[in-house]
């Protein structure tokens, strides 16, 4: 707890709360309107942000002091503005940016979706397509352009902060096929296929998200070891693939999608093959993790959820994954590890003589 919120009343704090709800959406509307790569590396006055910026003066002096509270700006002693830490990785033209993401995750489609959370504090469901017109979340991105492909930029930023970490803790040198089911723009199989030449991969998503991955992995000159396919992951996904991994993919389905996409899986897979669920894993205890807001973002736009341990074996177990191991990454999300339930004692005894091969020759 800061110095501040200990000599705070509490129901000063409560005001504080609440207060801040706006927060987010300030932080985002002055990273799309381009504030953080006007400042870039400089130090500069009000008005020449504004002229940059195209935002009126007044209104700017004001949200730049709040957004100082943030800690996204800060005021030098000349009075001019500068850029935090915090406030040049919001900007487009640094490496480990996150502007895509934030400038996204309060786009008007979730803004109102919030505006809902009785509803789905009342009834269980997700709001989302209350809220936008009676349009679901991906119906909503397929009418609106614009917010799909910030999505995917958005996606893409927030897999970027972990992504370097999957090769290691997937143990690659046992794998000769990766599919990367909803891989969306590619960054993840790149990543792989970067870090293992001995592994081809496949990338599977829609075909309007399957394009960026076409183009990342000509760009990368790695197109002759990928196959690009699309289709429904609720219903079929790619056969062939000794690993399969499901990126931030579960958390955003209903129970119910869930498993249409666990059996979609395990359908493709041989019996000795390899799930790799990444997602977060919550403490059992209720202890404090970054994805417990993600958790409540999940329930009003999609009704989907963050799971415990405890959730996951029980998901899993349900549609006869079992998790093998978990490891964590750095953020909020874990590589859990699964295998057929079921796979014979043939298959798995000839895994485990595989892995030994792979792990002699490395």
């Amino acid at each position: 707890m800061s110095l501040e919120a200990a000599v705070l009343p509490p129901q000063a704090r409560a005001m504080q709360v609440v207060q801040t709800a706006v927060a987010g959406k300030l932080m985002a509307t002055l990273t799309q309107a381009g504030v953080p790569d006007a400042l870039g590396d400089d130090v500069r006055s009000i008005g020449e942000i504004a002229q940059t910026t195209g935002l009126d003066a007044d209104a700017l002096a004001r949200a730049l002091r709040a957004a100082a509270l943030l800690g996204m700006v800060e005021r030098a002693s000349d009075g001019r503005w500068r850029n935090t830490e915090l406030g040049r990785t919001l900007r487009s033209d640094v490496p480990g940016s996150i502007r895509d993401y934030v400038v996204y995750a309060l786009h008007d489609g979730n803004w109102r979706a919030w505006q809902h959370l009785m509803d789905t504090l009342r009834n269980g469901e997700p709001s989302f397509a209350r809220a936008n017109g009676g349009l679901a979340f991906w119906e909503y991105l397929d009418a609106n352009p614009g917010v799909a492909d910030a999505f995917h930029h958005a996606m893409a930023a927030a897999t970027a902060l972990t992504v370097r970490a999957l090769p290691a803790a997937m143990r690659l040198e046992r794998f000769r096929r990766v599919a990367d089911i909803g891989g969306g723009s590619g960054l993840v199989l790149a990543e792989i296929l970067r870090a293992a030449p001995h592994i081809s991969g496949i990338l599977f998503d829609r075909a309007e998200a399957i394009e960026a991955g076409r183009q990342r992995f000509s760009a990368e000159g790695l197109s002759g070891r990928v196959t690009l396919e699309t289709g429904d992951l609720l219903t079929q996904v790619p056969t062939g693939a000794d690993a399969y991994i499901l990126k931030n993919i579960l958390h955003d389905h209903t129970h119910e999608n869930c498993g249409r996409i666990l059996e979609a899986v395990r359908a493709a897979m041989a019996p000795e093959g390899r799930l790799f669920v990444i997602e977060a894993v919550l403490p059992d205890a209720g202890a404090p993790h970054p994805a417990v807001w993600r958790d409540l973002h999940m329930m009003v736009a999609l009704g989907g959820r963050e799971r415990t341990e405890a959730e996951w074996r029980t998901l899993l177990g349900a549609h006869r994954f079992g998790i093998d191991r978990i490891v964590n990454l750095p953020g909020p999300d874990a590589v859990i590890e699964t295998c057929p339930d079921d796979a014979t004692r043939a298959s798995r005894r000839a895994l485990r003589r595989r892995h030994a091969r792979a792990l002699r020759m490395g």
